[in-house]
């Protein structure tokens, strides 16, 4: 599969998929005014990726410093996506907040307690 480089604009995020290492980023901030236009494609890229290369562990980095509504509903999506694919193989999710952001933390919380397949890890970072 071909890697995927998508760069941030001012309303959504920064997606990098390394498919040769099992890597998967998505930072910044995410507020498309169509996000399911903007993010069908990468959901059926890690749904075609999840049906490949299962002895393979995966690696998914969420970096996000705001997401609206409709990226939350994606990222449901998403979550449970790869929540199956770590039925098959490890799974290792990160999410990814600052430590004064406590919005964040909380949804990084919400999203780990729909997580059975996968490790979730919240990592609090600081401005140094």
């Amino acid at each position: 599969m071909d890697n995927l480089e998508i760069s941030a604009t001012e309303t959504t995020p920064e997606i990098k998929f390394d498919f040769d290492i099992h890597y998967f980023l998505f930072g910044g901030e995410s507020y498309p005014e169509h996000s399911d236009e903007f993010y069908r494609p990468i959901l059926e890229l890690i749904q075609k990726y999840s049906q490949n290369e299962l002895e393979s562990s995966a690696t998914f980095v969420f970096k996000l410093t705001y997401f609206n509504s409709s990226s939350a509903r994606v990222l449901m999506k998403l979550f449970e996506l790869i929540d199956e694919m770590g039925e098959n193989r490890e799974v290792n999710i990160e999410w990814h907040y600052h430590e004064e952001d406590d919005t964040m933390e909380e949804f990084g919380e919400d999203f780990s307690d729909d997580i059975e397949n996968a490790n979730f890890k919240l990592i609090s970072y600081s401005d140094d």
